[in-house]
């Protein structure tokens, strides 16, 4: 490469036929680059370097390709897989029928939507657009991400309306059972005269004060305290017992 500095105060093109043609015939005979450049006015620097990188880029990619042993290392980090069959099953391509028709989207396109709708990144791409649903109505509707704090996808469950249905009908029996159990304690001989009514209203009763009793015991428990306060008799024993 044969850089021609100094082009603020002259030219190459305004240099003497006689010498511009030695420049150029030298650079032929060397094959080298003729580049102009000027330190003062900067013009040219940057084509210097690209040009000086790029020659030296060329020559040590040479360098490396001569070299065998670079050559095998890099052969011996690569690795070409060829896949074996693993069956006889035939799987040919799967090609839309739209694209087999050829058929084309009407309208505008998102391109023609985006320039009219503000530009790119003022207009919104509706990604809502390439949804497959079974019902085209539900193609723009809300759905919440986030419920009290927790991701609603983490609580999806694709059978969840045929657990709540076994659910609902496991309730229903229970119900029924419970139901039949009250009717027979209605029904039922009571020689002492106490309703179904009664028993009921009596056992809440003493559940109620089981769960009194059961708190007043935690209360009691945690505001016991050993008296810190000591007796004068018992003061002065214990000084002269110690000979005090």
């Amino acid at each position: 490469m044969i850089v021609l500095t100094k082009i603020d105060l002259k030219k190459f093109n305004e240099v003497e036929n006689a010498s511009k043609t030695a420049v150029e015939s030298l650079a032929k005979e060397a094959n080298a680059y003729l580049i102009q450049m000027s330190n003062i006015s900067g013009d040219g620097i940057t084509d210097v370097k690209s040009k000086a990188c790029d020659i030296l880029l060329d020559y040590r990619l040479t360098q490396k390709s001569k070299d065998p042993k670079k050559e095998q290392g890099i052969l011996n980090r690569l690795h070409i897989t060829e896949p074996k069959k693993r069956d006889n099953i035939d799987r040919p391509e799967i090609i839309p029928e739209s694209v087999i028709r050829g058929d084309k989207k009407t309208g505008k396109t998102i391109k023609e939507l985006q320039e009219e709708f503000g530009g790119a990144g003022v207009f919104y791409i509706p990604v809502e657009e390439h949804y497959m649903l079974e019902c085209d109505d539900w193609r723009y509707d809300n759905f919440p991400e986030i419920h009290n704090g927790s991701n609603v996808l983490d609580f999806y469950d694709a059978d969840i309306e045929r657990k709540l249905k076994a659910l609902e009908d496991e309730e229903d029996q229970l119900l029924k059972m419970e139901a039949a159990e009250n009717k027979l304690m209605e029904d039922s001989d009571n020689s002492d005269e106490i309703t179904f009514a009664d028993l009921k209203k009596s056992l809440k009763e003493v559940r109620s004060k089981k769960a009194i009793k059961k708190m007043e015991h935690r209360l009691k428990s945690k505001q016991s305290v050993r008296p810190k306060t000591a007796k004068l008799s018992e003061i002065v024993d214990k000084m002269e017992a110690k000979g005090l």
